[in-house]
């Protein structure tokens, strides 16, 4: 009886030990992730700080040295074995484990320093390249100008088939970046670098077919509505991928002059300020330049410093797209996740939809009239752009991201002959094997992210709607305040959808997108 007894209570003690261990290993692994995060949010605000630079052209600087601390700092080994063998009974514990573990992958891959040291290439040459279209040496901003608003349909043209420059001087690199991906993917994330980055992204492959053939199939009619209309403008048989966007500044031509950059932040900060956002008193950063995107926002720290670059695009697309990164300043200075993982692994389209509700906001009459100071008439030529251009711009970003999908499939086929059957596909045009695709800088500097943006017109249509049926038209600080309650403090703590169905009770729908896409026309 002794020895059963003596027994009993040598496993209780035993277990009771184990239990101890295991909670103090808990513990030590908490306080480790803790000293971690820390450590990253500050590596992470200089790395910002130089893509601050690398963005505007200084060749004097190097990402590389500070991607190679925070690798080292994610992809250690012997903490990434004991975080996975923690249970957290705290379920923001959970998710910031659930989300460490993504990230640590994702660095594996992107901080791989013989993939860095190709991309830095890529990026350095993108920024410096100029280009040579009827005599003259234009930058990126000033090329896209000249297809955008230039009435000499061969300059268009030509600018045109200028962007394949870049592809001849950056499209091996970028294959070869592709195949440095695809292995390091199967290496690290056990399967497709494609499938593993758009699970990152908050979606998958099975939804984007669905939603990009919804969207595609929906608006066709308005889309043969706008080719319609272009061909009859233009008194051309053909449509052709230059006469887009000068079409649309066609439709608006007195307020391209009324909406000029030297006055876009003024004008972003009184649309804010209708909302209750006050941008005088956020710590918001704004440089208007030349860059290789249209627009950067970077979250150097989260609610401290933000900053931003616009380029110096010109009319409605530099008064969008600045608007659009106002939305992700708004975003970045208001995020209240309590640790910096969870801060920095927001959903991307929902973080690309807070950017698109505020881009919105240009073309509510209400708001184009008071504060861009556009007449009536004016206002409505304005909308009817946004819903013809939406059309466009809607099926030019499906045909670079599903060519993207394809391409990463196989990046040893003829890329060129990819992109224009996805061209036809979706525009409806002839691509003339012109092989431009190159000239896209996600590419290679933000791989497969391009879909954020169909999905970031769905959520901010959703938005305006749900805000529209809860505040009326004519928005003040009470609807800048469910906003910010519902959508600008969230970070990685909710599933993009968690967050849709406490916003708009429902989850994210391209339904609100295809009716404003589909509407008929103002009279």
């Amino acid at each position: 009886m002794r020895i059963v007894v003596s027994a009993i209570i040598l496993l209780l003690f035993l277990h009771v030990s184990s239990d101890q261990s295991k909670l103090s290993e808990t513990m030590a692994v908490h306080d480790e992730f803790d000293r971690k995060e820390n450590e990253l949010e500050q590596l992470y605000a200089k790395y910002w700080q130089i893509q601050y630079q690398l963005e505007q052209g200084d060749t004097s600087v190097s990402d590389k040295d500070v991607e190679g601390k925070i690798r080292d700092v994610i992809n250690d080994r012997t903490f990434i074995g004991r975080l996975k063998a923690c249970n957290f009974d705290d379920r923001v514990l959970e998710r910031r484990r659930e989300l460490f573990l993504q990230v640590a992958t994702d660095s594996e891959i992107s901080t791989d320093p013989q993939l860095a040291a190709l991309v830095e290439t890529i990026r350095k040459d993108g920024n410096a390249t100029r280009y040579r279209v009827n005599g003259r040496s234009l930058g990126r901003a000033e090329l896209d100008n000249v297809i955008g608003e230039q009435p000499e349909r061969q300059v268009r043209q030509d600018a045109w088939y200028a962007e394949a420059e870049l592809t001849t001087l950056t499209g091996t690199r970028i294959r070869q970046a592709m195949k440095l991906r695809n292995a390091l993917a199967l290496q690290y994330a056990g399967g497709s670098f494609a499938d593993f980055m758009l699970s990152r992204r908050s979606t998958d492959r099975k939804s984007l077919t669905r939603w990009y053939e919804q969207i595609r199939v929906s608006t066709e009619p308005a889309f043969h509505d706008l080719l319609s209309r272009i061909q009859r403008q233009f008194h051309q048989e053909n449509v052709e991928p230059w006469d887009f966007e000068y079409f649309f500044s066609t439709l608006t031509p007195g307020i391209e002059q009324k909406l000029g950059w030297e006055r876009g932040w003024e004008r972003t900060e009184r649309v804010a300020g209708l909302l209750g956002f006050d941008f005088e008193r956020l710590p918001v950063k704004v440089k208007i330049t030349d860059i290789t995107f249209g627009g950067y926002t970077m979250p150097v720290w989260y609610g401290k410093e933000i900053r931003m670059l616009v380029s110096k695009h010109t009319g409605v697309r530099f008064s969008d797209t600045i608007l659009h990164e106002s939305g992700h300043a708004l975003h970045f200075t208001f995020v209240q996740e309590p640790t910096f993982i969870l801060r920095d692994n927001y959903p991307p389209p929902m973080d690309e939809g807070l950017g698109q509700t505020m881009s919105l906001m240009l073309f509510r009459p209400e708001i184009a009239t008071t504060i861009y100071g556009l007449t009536n008439d004016e206002a409505r030529s304005l909308i009817l752009r946004r819903r013809l251009e939406s059309n466009y711009a809607l099926r030019l970003l499906m045909t670079d991201s599903e060519f993207e999908l394809e391409a990463y499939s196989n990046p040893d086929q003829d890329l060129t002959a990819l992109y224009d059957r996805i061209c036809s596909k979706y525009l409806g045009v002839n691509c003339h094997h012109a092989d431009t695709w190159g000239y896209d800088p996600f590419y290679a500097a933000i791989p497969l992210y391009q879909q954020n943006y169909v999905l970031a017109e769905m959520f901010a249509y959703q938005v305006h709607h749900t805000l529209d049926q809860k505040f009326g038209r004519k928005w003040g600080p009470e609807a800048g305040s469910y906003l910010h309650d519902k959508f600008l403090v969230r970070g990685g703590m909710l599933t993009l959808d968690e967050i849709m169905q406490e916003g708009t009770s429902e989850k994210l729908g391209a339904d609100y997108l295809i009716s404003a896409l589909t509407q008929q026309a103002e009279k």
